[in-house]
């Protein structure tokens, strides 16, 4: 079983604590509002077990480890989305539905991504995998 490290202590930091560079982009709202409200833990929470659904689970075997870009799928840590926005609800939704091989926006992807990636998962577990994939371009990272 592969264990993947996430560094997100950033996080924990006020935003006028971070460099400028590092509030690039603005936090959407309800995340804005649970850090407000101390939800650091939860949200923390939250991108930890998504990281654990992403790297045992069947992501990895499309989009590699980590969401470095596989070889069937796209990279995940980059700041180009293929599929969606990027935002919360945009990856979000993705992951509900999935994506069927005549709406690939890249012809060069040859699988279409299942409704949950193919995973059996709850309501709270698929929020916590879009907390984790929307981390890998929106938390400040070393060498990021």
């Amino acid at each position: 079983m592969k264990k993947s490290v996430l560094l997100v202590p950033a996080l924990m930091l006020p935003m006028s604590a971070m460099p400028a560079m590092a509030q690039r982009p603005e936090l959407p709202p309800v995340v804005q509002e649970w850090m407000s409200e101390g939800w650091q833990p939860r949200f923390m929470g939250m991108v930890a077990e998504g990281d654990s659904l992403f790297n045992n689970g069947s992501c990895t075997r499309c989009h590699g480890d980590n969401g470095t870009e596989g070889r069937w799928a796209p990279n995940l840590t980059d700041d180009e989305w293929v599929q969606s926005d990027g935002s919360l609800g945009g990856i979000f939704e993705t992951i509900m539905w999935g994506v069927r091989r005549r709406d690939f926006h890249d012809p060069e992807r040859r699988f279409q991504m299942n409704p949950n990636g193919g995973m059996n998962i709850t309501w709270d577990q698929r929020r916590s995998l879009a907390a984790y994939i929307w981390s890998l371009t929106n938390v400040p990272r070393p060498g990021r």
